[in-house]
């Protein structure tokens, strides 16, 4: 059987750097939302299909969100720090069935 190889150290910084982007773009819908409740008060059916609009694209950000954040859980669990020495422990006894 072949052996792999797992890049622990690039998927932990591929995992903090998802991170980072997801709440980056959190924040920028924070703001987004922000601004649109200063315009709860546009009467008239562009400021209906516009508020319309920013609140499915809200709903969409949340998904977006948690599908990221998801994601980065997934990949953490992958290579915490105590996985390495359960793999070795793992290996260990399994070679006692050998």
């Amino acid at each position: 059987m072949n052996r792999q190889f797992i890049n622990t150290p690039g998927v932990s910084e591929t995992a903090h750097r998802i991170r980072t982007v997801n709440s980056n773009i959190d924040n920028a819908f924070r703001t987004l939302r922000n601004r649109m409740q200063q315009l709860e008060n546009w009467r008239g059916a562009a400021g209906a299909v516009a508020q319309t609009t920013m609140h499915q694209l809200f709903r969409m950000g949340e998904a977006r969100s948690a599908v990221l954040q998801n994601y980065v859980s997934m990949l953490e669990k992958q290579v915490n720090p105590g996985y390495k020495g359960a793999e070795t422990t793992n290996t260990s006894l399994a070679d006692k069935f050998k």
